[in-house]
């Protein structure tokens, strides 16, 4: 039975849908059967992977407002262990009613469950932020997967960010887990980045993954040419870092409440 792994954060701009695409990539690379969901309405999982709206049908979208079959919102990206759901939000006014059908908290949980006999991993690519469609998200879940960038505002944001969930999770999934948080943008050569690191380690202790993500030009690059950083260059330290945090994941297989 396979895993549903959320990854959330209440701040953007921590590598949110970068740890969603490349983690779910680099597990594909280790011949893992991976779905990836996008439920942010900006749609990055599908510009990441240079898709336009030519090419995409279907979506999430769909799947909320029309009830359309999951798989029939799947999209092809050409890679064997790894398909993906885009959002396929064209416009503020589907936004608003995507949010709005949304409403029912339960939805992507019972769209998801058949598809856990299916593949090895589900990840979902949330919004920054706690509105209907991350509840949704948190509902389906079995983990939450949180990337926290070594800034103080992002360090300051967690303690609520925790305490919100909990109280989420409490009321529609009370089962819910920590897989764990994960430290993205990471760059050695700043002091405060590692003071930041430690002091979320010394807090959160064995909640934190040992892999650390490095700031790296790469990483950045990658949605460029349309493709996940261990493809684009494997050889980078971002995809190095990403690699290594699926070999901890699937060594790992535990969870925290």
């Amino acid at each position: 039975m396979g895993e549903i792994i959320a990854v959330a954060s209440q701040k953007g701009g921590v590598g949110k849908t970068t740890t969603a695409i490349n983690l779910s990539a680099s597990l594909a690379i280790l011949e893992k059967r991976v779905l990836l969901i996008d439920m942010d309405p900006q749609g990055s999982v599908a510009a990441s992977f240079q898709l336009n709206e030519s090419q995409i049908k279907y979506g999430m979208y769909q799947v909320f407002t029309n009830n359309l079959p999951l798989i029939e919102a799947f999209t092809d990206i050409g890679l064997e262990y790894l398909d993906i759901v885009p959002a396929n939000v064209k416009n503020e006014a589907e936004e608003m009613e995507m949010f709005r059908q949304a409403m029912d908290f339960t939805h992507l949980k019972q769209v998801l469950e058949p598809f856990k006999k299916v593949y090895d991993f589900i990840f979902i690519d949330c919004p920054p932020s706690l509105g209907s469609l991350t509840i949704n998200a948190i509902t389906a879940a079995d983990s939450l997967l949180v990337p926290v960038q070594p800034e103080y505002y992002s360090l300051k944001a967690l303690g609520k960010f925790i305490r919100s969930i909990k109280n989420i999770s409490k009321k529609y999934n009370s089962g819910l887990e920590f897989k764990g948080f994960l430290i993205t943008m990471y760059d050695k050569r700043i002091k405060k980045s590692k003071e930041i690191a430690r002091e979320l380690r010394y807090s959160f202790k064995k909640i934190v993954f040992d892999t650390v993500i490095p700031r790296n030009s790469k990483v950045s690059e990658s949605p460029s040419v349309g493709k996940p950083v261990a493809l684009f260059d494997i050889t980078s330290p971002g995809a190095i870092g990403y690699l290594q945090l699926a070999e901890e994941l699937l060594n790992s297989g535990t969870n925290h409440r």
